[in-house]
């Protein structure tokens, strides 16, 4: 016996006749007779009576419901408790990123995916991960800002620093680096919206300030202006590795070169979770990895 044609038997006695079963089921009625007829020869015996109204189940028929209804039970019991386990396992882990590093750090959680597929990480961006953390709507916290809050826990992660972003005809394109002082000559400047109080607080150290055009939260944009002509970008290094464009040139700054320190944080807690200190490690791991690339290569 297939548990299909259990299926379809259980049904018929439901309905009382082969009409709305078939109704029910999606199957023609040719099929369900046949498969009716199929489950009495395995038995060898008659499951239904014929009546003017429909069907109705012999003695027979009715120890096959009473028993088919108990193996149905059994087996949606069986399918709970695994999809209970299933939907157990699948943790989820909530990361509140500063959106500045959301793109660098795209492909650590795809390989972090790939890794640990029953782990769900659910990314959320965000200025203030500290006190995200602090109000636990975030298990983890990736911040540029200093913690000032003792519970919470700040691990470092990377240095990000900027460099300008310029197009193959711009006057700058054959330097290879140039002074941060010399921005101040430089009336294009674009730069985005995340990143405007580090470089204000650099040019102010420097005693002059720099005058955008173009202020915004999309790196895409940036890009797009510059591979237009439009101006220079100050755009994080980090980002600046991927672009592979025959139109777009790389000058690094020298001497006070903005940076930010990128951290890791999350509550002083002995109760963390094991899927969020998995994340950590392996964060961690990472990170050193790149960075280990980077100096054999030279950058």
């Amino acid at each position: 016996m297939e548990l299909r044609q259990l299926e379809y038997f259980i049904q018929i006695c439901k309905s009382g006749s082969f009409t709305k079963a078939k109704e029910e089921l999606g199957v023609t009625q040719p099929t369900l007779s046949q498969q009716m007829r199929v489950l009495e020869d395995e038995y060898n015996i008659q499951l239904f009576d014929r009546v003017s109204r429909g069907v109705e189940v012999t003695e027979a028929g009715k120890i096959l419901l009473n028993k088919g209804k108990a193996i149905m039970n059994l087996l949606e019991e069986a399918r709970n408790e695994i999809n209970g386990r299933n939907n157990k396992s699948r943790e989820t882990i909530s990361i509140g990123c500063c959106p500045t590093e959301l793109e660098y750090l795209a492909p650590y959680f795809m390989r972090f995916h790939q890794k640990y597929p029953n782990i769900l990480l659910k990314i959320i961006d965000t200025e203030d991960a500290e006190n995200k953390v602090l109000e636990q709507k975030v298990d983890i916290g990736i911040t540029a800002y200093p913690v000032s809050d003792a519970s919470v826990i700040s691990t470092y992660l990377y240095r990000q620093e900027m460099a300008l972003l310029i197009h193959s005809e711009h006057p700058l394109a054959d330097k290879s680096s140039i002074p941060f002082r010399s921005l101040k000559q430089m009336n294009s400047i674009m730069f985005r919206e995340q990143n405007k109080s580090l470089i204000d607080m650099y040019c102010f150290s420097c005693g002059f300030t720099l005058k955008s055009i173009i202020e915004t939260s999309s790196t895409s944009v940036l890009i797009h202006w510059v591979r237009h002509g439009l101006g220079a970008a100050l755009i994080p290094t980090s980002l600046l590795e991927s672009l592979w464009d025959d139109s777009l040139r790389i000058v690094k700054l020298e001497g006070h070169i903005p940076y930010w320190e990128i951290s890791l944080v999350y509550l002083n807690s002995v109760t963390m979770r094991s899927t969020a200190r998995i994340f950590i490690q392996e964060m961690n791991s990472y990170v050193r990895e790149v960075e280990v690339k980077l100096s054999c290569s030279g950058n």
